[in-house]
């Protein structure tokens, strides 16, 4: 401890070196989960209104405790109604109830509804049994200190970046870990720099790669098990892996060789293009960009967002072109006109790296992006459709409508942000359907923002164990 005058005063806890937690071991606290079921509507608004009245009485405490460890690892039948969120005290817990009484009363026959503080309700949940999908996103999701508070509480997530900062460190670069997370800053100049660190392709992939890897495990230790996996664009590597098709060693060696292919050649003339979204039907979309020769439609995301892919200078003409016809254009943070042939320099040296690895067998169905399919089971089709992927447009409109079709009904987004969780919104807009991400905001505690999604998961009708070993229990 270190004392000084004018009344600050210092304290430092240090622990002694050693390996990664691998059970109990956090004491500071956490947003906890509450869980409340019930055989119908009415008889949950009961349940709701005497659990409020126990945590307003003298015993509060005691009950919220008893609460929110009941609420770790629920079994809630299909049937029951059910609602649940995440409070950080006793407090916090006593409001949001509150409100989900006032919910209750003011919507009696509404099938489900999810309250802006985070409170999410259900009359009954969905079957999982072979509807479960696992989704991962692609680059452009990507932003500095994306899953930091996670990685601060649980080890799974150290472990995976201090894997990948290996990889990094022996070909000479900066850690991935320092680039995520780098130092705080507190001018707008030294911030841009960061973000453009992290918007470099090999750091990019890799980030996004580690992150969505980190989060599935996570939810994997709990007993999760999705029928399907699917990937945007990068996020087809994630879905190969979280699919069981490839093995660990593969998926970090894959995610580190893509990256580094797809960096542009050491040229200051060559052009890696640009791509840019477009609100908008792909009909309208085409018409509009045929007088743009070298302009493609990159990706097919859903049934009004396309992503156009080009050269850097006709990606700005034609958000010039296309927002003054009233179309709604975002130019992405990305560094290549990815799934063109502006990026056919990565082609040869990702295939290289993608020959020699073993394609497993898996229960989980794989979607490819190029097909819309499921990927062969032929090892060496498999193999060629991975090679070829980065120069092929993302047919993901397609891709979700063939889950759909297979029975995938519920949909979680490993990783950051909830781009591709807005993508099956608007594919299924007319359908029954749960999609869940498990960071969609890119501003706020990612930890708890991990909890209120298990929170949804369960209430939607996952059942899934304690997410959260590593909490010490009082």
């Amino acid at each position: 401890s270190a004392f000084g005058f004018g009344g600050t005063n210092f304290h430092v806890v240090l622990e002694e070196y050693g390996t990664d937690h691998t059970s109990a071991y956090r004491w500071s606290r956490v947003g906890q989960p509450v869980i409340l079921a019930a055989e119908t509507p009415m008889a949950l608004l009961a349940l709701c209104e005497e659990t409020l009245r126990t945590l307003e009485g003298s015993d509060g405490a005691v009950r919220y405790a008893e609460l929110t460890a009941a609420s770790r690892a629920p079994r809630i039948p299909q049937e029951a109604a059910r609602l649940g969120f995440v409070s950080e005290s006793l407090v916090e817990a006593r409001e949001l109830l509150s409100g989900a009484v006032k919910m209750l009363k003011a919507r009696p026959d509404v099938d489900s509804w999810e309250h802006p503080k985070g409170i999410t309700y259900r009359r009954e949940g969905f079957d999982p049994t072979g509807s479960v999908v696992a989704l991962f996103p692609g680059q452009g999701a990507q932003y500095v200190n994306m899953g930091r508070e996670l990685a601060l509480n649980f080890p799974p997530l150290r472990e995976v970046y201090a894997d990948m900062d290996v990889r990094f460190e022996a070909e000479g670069q900066a850690k991935l870990s320092t680039t995520v997370f780098p130092p705080p800053v507190f001018d707008p100049e030294t911030e841009e720099t960061q973000n453009e660190a992290l918007q470099a392709t090999d750091y990019a992939q890799a980030g996004i790669g580690v992150f969505s890897a980190g989060l599935f495990r996570l939810l994997r230790q709990a007993g999760f098990q999705p029928t399907f996996a699917a990937g945007h664009s990068f996020g087809e590597l994630s879905a190969l892996w979280a699919g069981g098709v490839l093995s660990d060693e593969d998926f970090m060696r894959l995610v580190k060789a893509r990256g580094k292919a797809m960096r542009p050649p050491d040229d200051p003339d060559f052009d890696a293009g640009g791509m840019a979204a477009v609100q908008g039907a792909l009909s309208d979309v085409e018409r509009d960009i045929a007088a743009f020769e070298n302009v493609v439609i990159a990706n097919q995301n859903s049934n009004s967002q396309v992503v156009l892919a080009g050269p850097t200078a006709d990606i700005r003409r034609v958000h010039e072109v296309l927002t003054a016809k009233g179309f709604k254009v975002t130019v992405l943070p990305v560094s290549a006109a990815f799934h063109t042939p502006l990026v056919e320099h990565a082609s040869e040296p990702f295939a290289e790296a993608v020959a020699p690895t073993e394609f497993h067998r898996s229960d989980v169905v794989v979607f490819s992006n190029t097909t819309g399919e499921p990927y062969p089971e032929d090892s060496e089709q498999a193999k060629a459709l991975l090679a070829n992927h980065i120069l092929n447009p993302v047919l993901f409109k397609r891709q979700v409508e063939n889950i759909y079709a297979a029975g995938g009904r519920i949909f979680v987004e490993c990783g950051p942000r909830r781009i591709t969780t807005g993508l099956v919104e608007d594919i299924l807009a007319d359908k029954p359907y749960v999609a869940v991400a498990l960071n969609p905001s890119r501003s706020k505690s990612s930890d708890r923002q991990f909890r209120e999604a298990i929170v949804q998961l369960r209430v939607a009708g996952l059942h899934l164990d304690d997410v959260d070993p590593y909490e010490q229990i009082s």
